[in-house]
């Protein structure tokens, strides 16, 4: 696994990889979303050797089939293809879950786009529901959902936060 630390840092820090990655072949050219700029909403980033290498963005917001427990959404995941395959999107997801979890929430989910689902389910999320296609990206995507106490085959206490 890839050396690397995982830090809070301001939107400005996580547009960039989001520009790059996510948006990307897409129509959108907006790396924006919708909550960046929220009081409550955390922006993590994977720093190896002085450079944001992968992104997420964590936001309160309630899961549309139990809106009454506690949730957190993941969006812009993000990790520049130099870094994919080196264990630091797992090492950022993991600290983002642990964030979520040790907050309170009692579920954490995201529109994952179907490319990266086989990323999501070694990591202990769920398939939700029917797919579909997004608006800004025209990408395939499903929700994905992690409860609790849920299993994780990723990197475990290692992530430094």
């Amino acid at each position: 696994m890839a050396e690397a630390t995982i830090e809070q840092v301001g939107i400005e820090a996580v547009l960039p990889v989001r520009m790059r990655v996510l948006r990307d072949g897409t129509p959108s050219d907006d790396p924006r979303f919708d909550g960046d700029d929220d009081p409550t909403t955390v922006h993590l980033a994977a720093v190896a050797d002085g450079q944001v290498v992968a992104v997420s963005t964590w936001l309160e917001r309630p899961w549309r089939l139990e809106p009454r427990r506690r949730a957190a959404q993941l969006r812009g995941m993000a990790t520049l293809a130099s870094s994919q395959g080196t264990g630091i999107g797992a090492l950022l997801l993991d600290a983002g879950v642990r964030r979520a979890f040790d907050a309170g929430a009692e579920i954490v989910w995201a529109n994952a786009r179907d490319s990266a689902l086989g990323f999501y389910l070694r990591h202990g999320f769920e398939i939700e529901g029917e797919g579909f296609r997004t608006l800004d990206t025209d990408l395939p995507h499903h929700r994905i959902i992690r409860r609790a106490g849920a299993a994780s085959a990723g990197p475990g206490p290692a992530a430094r936060l």
